[in-house]
């Protein structure tokens, strides 16, 4: 069999039959390493308690200490914290401060001198918004499922973009936020009637989180096999590539 300039002798395809069954092998007790790592780690999360938004039954699981929770509920800012520039209270402001700023740079050009290149800068000048500070204001406590907390207990990963307020043709304020209030679910081992490990998903329930890891696996083996395939392949070619005459003899 000829493919190009390459010639392939039966007992090559032999070998190749015969190395692809043994790394096909060899696949299996990888992915079920790769599968078993990724079950552990997410076990956590498979045999949780889960609270759907259930005040009493949140507070029972921190009274008890009943160790791994999921629970879904509303978040919401103690008081909250308001300043002049912006109409509402939030949960966190972010006040970052822009300067309009003057930036030099060389540049390289090149030109024929007779038959030869020469190269030649130029100096451009151009203008971007650069950091120049910033301010911050967080709500003391928070509300989760009934049950207040402080600031810091739970790291909120949901801040987003509100507006941009510019004073001059030089100066302009940039504005995130946490909303006053949001729903989420919260990752979390309850022990010393207190939440620990914390992870909380923004406007994410209990099921679609289940969801996505379960999923976690299937992509995972997915991917594995696609790559260990294609690396068996590759092998394959590479193999019959060579100039095999020791299988002649």
């Amino acid at each position: 069999m000829e493919i190009g300039d390459i010639t392939i002798t039966k007992r090559e395809i032999l070998v190749c039959i015969a190395a692809t069954l043994i790394l096909l092998g060899i696949g299996f007790p990888i992915i079920a390493v790769i599968q078993n790592s990724i079950n552990e780690k997410n076990e956590k999360y498979f045999k949780a308690l889960k609270i759907n938004n259930d005040t009493e039954q949140f507070q029972y699981a921190i009274n008890t200490n009943l160790g791994q929770v999921m629970a879904y509920g509303k978040v919401e800012a103690v008081n909250g914290v308001k300043i002049e520039d912006l109409e509402n209270k939030y949960f966190y402001i972010k006040k970052e401060k822009e300067k309009y700023t003057r930036h030099t740079r060389q540049v390289a050009h090149t030109r024929k001198v007779g038959n030869t290149t020469q190269t030649y800068y130029t100096t451009e000048t151009y203008y971007t918004w650069d950091h120049a500070g910033q301010e911050e204001w967080k709500t003391e406590r928070f509300i989760f499922l009934n049950v207040e907390f402080d600031y810091g207990t739970i790291n909120f990963n949901n801040t987003e973009y509100l507006t941009t307020i510019k004073t001059d043709s030089t100066t302009r304020y940039v504005y995130y936020i946490i909303p006053f209030e949001f729903e989420g679910t919260l990752s979390t081992y309850i022990t010393n009637n207190t939440i620990t490990n914390n992870q909380f998903f923004y406007n994410k329930k209990i099921e679609k989180i289940i969801e996505e890891k379960k999923a976690e696996i299937n992509t995972t083996k997915i991917i594995f096999w696609f790559l260990w395939i294609f690396f068996i392949i590759l092998l394959d070619f590479g193999y019959v590539g060579l100039d095999n005459n020791y299988l002649e003899d």
